[in-house]
């Protein structure tokens, strides 16, 4: 910890001698800004501050008065659904949730990188372990914007930006004094949110900003009867503080946050079909209840620095990002879904005969991981303006210490409680990159990114038996690995503008996927054995794509992919399951890899804006097909895993002033899917379960009073039901109708 303090020092120490976008309320300043539409919105997309209209690529940006409108966003799912090629991976946690874009495979409950790169104010904070394929909720608090990077994006992002970026600016420290406070009360699990920011001007040069997220809950949507426990629960405190001096060309920028609480467990129910022969005769669970023998949970704690360094050098500006992050996580999941009364029950009925089975069987996980991102980097232009160059540096150390317990209920014939695995992996890279963006006319560029990275990766883990504490399992569950993989990434680029405000594209580019490690190496009765480690995942990205303004207020942009991969990274499980002969518990699923694959799309997004008398309608509509299909190795011809044929999404908001310095605002937003499978199949074995279909809307109104705010809010407004995962034995569903009141003010 010492040298990253240090470090993080040293980029302050190198500069010379807007709303909260959860549930912030919008004014009626802020409802004639949005009758403009999202073209000139400033982004960094390619690590430079430029419009977005004239980024060539297939990007969206979601600002914070955007998010707000909508009621808030908590988690990966309200923050990102709807967005074109978007896909995320609900477990019914969101600590172990995972974005996927544009078909990029997901590793679900494993230790395995995600496919998307993870971005924080441009510094890297995914991987390291389960719950580190997707954003904590302090990352969703007081944010300016997120960058939304469809496609492959591994020239300046590097590591595991297959499908893209996800890149979620925090508001910074602005020179005002101003603020707000939220309140937001869901009825139906009794679920109560607070926050609040303050922002202060110290002088022309210093302002500080402070905010405050707290969130607890007093019922839930999905039990376990049996011990009388809430499983969806949220309680958690966050606490962010951020220094800012901007003075001539320098601007910094020092922030320091913590959160720790309880989030959503792990939920599942056991779902067979009956008839059937065997054991058990059929055997379906409520959909919400759970009689669960083990008190579920799931927890984390987020601690990270941060310093932010913007130094304008005359030839040159300078962008210095340091970020240190630690997050700890831990969770319990209940892996036969029974317990001894209910067991006793099945056996009498006659449901289940067999006298094997354990109703005490349980697996718990925790790890605990450190990061520390250095990115230095310079953009400038010569020849007056006609090269646009950017030039780089980045080191990424994590270190992570995990552990995997597996509880059973101990027997004469074997009286073990059960085993524990501890992990330790580390994991360095070094990258160099840069770009040069030439306008060979006015209206012509040609574009060239290239990245080279070195890794450097190890992991030792053992298995102990919980009593003993001897060693377990044999040699299949010894791991000590060790390797040093490079990677060089490209993009190459031709943009060209017909006119100011629009642009057409091609583009061929690559990126790669971090190799790893699985912690848990499954039961010894497991049908399919679980490999220690696999390999880094390439693959080469061909896209055609146009964006820009049609008229005042109305955008749009279309884009066509087509992706080759080798060895896939895929999540696949063990062949146990609740009910098996072989291996009777839920299946450990684990990471892969699986041979070559093509992921192939189209998507289309329209943005308009409409002045309405003083006030504006903002309407918006998004739609994606998209496909993929192993080409090579033990799952050929098999449809890539948990990637919706069809996405599409529509938005409405509508601001009005009524009287005064009164107005109202009415939201509604929809996000629908079609298509796809859950996972991919053993070759030989059933067909994989399709994807339900997802017909989601979603509503809010709210009148403000200067600037105060109430609204009321539905999800699920038409309270729709579907499978978010369908396995052999197990389903997890979405949760119900909710619906709720919110009250903030802004000074």
């Amino acid at each position: 910890m010492a040298r990253y303090a240090t470090l993080l020092l040293c980029t302050a120490l190198t500069a010379p001698t807007a709303a909260l976008a959860q549930t912030a309320p919008t004014t009626a300043t802020d409802a004639t800004e949005a009758a403009k539409d999202d073209a000139d919105v400033v982004v960094t997309a390619r690590k430079r501050e430029e419009r977005l209209i004239d980024v060539p690529t297939a990007a969206t940006v979601l600002t914070g008065s955007a998010i707000a409108d909508r009621g808030g966003a908590t988690n990966p799912v309200e923050l990102l659904g709807g967005q074109p090629s978007v896909r995320i991976l609900d477990t019914g946690s969101a600590m172990t949730n995972e974005v996927s874009l544009r078909g990029s495979p997901t590793t679900r409950g494993t230790s395995g990188d995600p496919s998307v790169g993870l971005f924080r104010d441009g510094a890297y904070i995914g991987g390291g372990g389960f719950s580190g394929r997707s954003f904590s909720r302090i990352d969703l608090f007081d944010i300016e914007r997120v960058e939304v990077l469809r496609g492959t994006q591994g020239a300046l992002y590097g590591r595991n930006s297959v499908g893209g970026a996800v890149n979620i600016v925090s508001a910074k420290p602005e020179f005002e004094n101003s603020g707000f406070v939220n309140a937001r009360y869901a009825i139906e699990n009794e679920q109560l949110q607070l926050q609040g920011v303050t922002n202060v001007k110290l002088s022309d040069a210093v302002a500080i900003r402070f905010g405050v997220d707290f969130v607890t809950q007093a019922d839930g949507f999905f039990r376990n009867d049996f011990l009388d426990k809430v499983l969806d629960r949220n309680d958690s405190t966050g606490l962010r503080g951020q220094i800012r001096w901007k003075q001539g060309g320098t601007d910094l920028v020092v922030r320091g946050e913590t959160w720790r609480g309880f989030v959503p467990a792990i939920a599942f129910r056991a779902y067979i079909d009956p008839p059937r022969t065997g054991f058990p005769r059929g055997y379906i669970q409520p959909e919400r209840t759970y009689p669960w023998s083990t008190d579920a949970f799931s927890r984390q704690e987020v601690t990270s620095w941060m310093g932010e360094l913007n130094q304008e050098l005359g030839f040159a500006k300078l962008r210095s990002v340091t970020q240190y992050r630690k997050r700890k996580a831990d969770y319990a999941l209940d892996l036969d879904g029974l317990n001894p009364v209910l067991l006793a029950q099945l056996r009498a009925d006659g449901t289940i005969t067999s006298t094997t089975v354990d109703p005490g069987q349980a697996q718990e996980r925790e790890e605990d991981a450190q990061f520390f991102t250095q990115d230095l980097n310079l953009t400038g232009d010569l020849g007056d303006g006609a090269l646009n160059w950017l030039a780089g540096i980045e080191y990424f150390h994590l270190r992570s210490n995990s552990e995997q317990r597996t509880r059973r209920t101990p027997t004469v014939p074997n009286p073990s409680p059960g085993n524990r695995q501890p992990l330790r992996t580390t994991f360095d890279s070094w990258a160099v990159y840069g770009s040069l963006d030439y306008a060979l006319t006015s209206t012509l560029n040609v574009i060239g990114e290239v990245r080279q990275t070195w890794d450097e990766k190890s992991a030792t883990s053992r298995r102990f038996d919980l009593a003993t504490g001897l060693p377990s399992g044999g040699t299949g569950f010894v791991v000590d690995f060790a390797n040093a993989p490079s990677n060089f990434s490209y993009n190459a680029t031709l943009s060209w503008r017909p006119q100011p405000a629009m642009t057409l594209y091609g583009k061929v580019g690559s990126s790669y996927r971090a190799g790893g490690f699985n912690q848990d190496l499954g039961p010894a009765t497991q049908p399919i054995p679980i490999p220690a480690a696999y390999d880094d995942e390439r693959s080469t990205s061909i896209e055609l794509g146009a964006k820009g303004r049609i008229a005042r207020g109305t955008t749009f942009g279309i884009a066509a992919y087509q992706t080759y991969s080798n060895d896939i990274i895929v999540a696949l499980n063990n062949g146990c399951f609740i009910g098996s002969t072989v291996c009777n518990s839920s299946p450990v699923t684990f990471s892969s890899n699986a041979g070559k694959a093509r992921t192939w799309g189209a998507e289309a997004e329209l943005a308009s804006r409409i002045a309405i008398g003083s006030g504006n309608l903002q309407l918006g509509a998004s739609g994606s097909y998209q496909k993929g299909r192993v080409t090579d190795g033990p799952f050929d011809g098999q449809l890539l895993p948990q990637i919706p044929r069809w996405t599409f999404a529509a938005n409405a908001t509508l601001n009005a002033p009524l009287s005064g310095d009164v107005s109202m605002l009415v939201n509604v937003n929809y996000n629908g899917q079609r298509g796809g499978v859950h996972d991919l199949v053993a070759p030989g074995a059933p067909a994989p379960f399709d994807m339900d279909k997802i017909d989601l809307l979603n509503a809010r109104a709210a009148l403000r009073f200067g600037g105060l705010e109430a609204s009321v809010f539905v999800s699920n407004l038409t309270d729709v039901t579907y499978d978010v995962f369908r396995g052999a034995g197990a389903r997890r569903l979405n949760p119900p109708r909710n619906w709720g009141v919110q009250l903030g003010y802004r000074w």
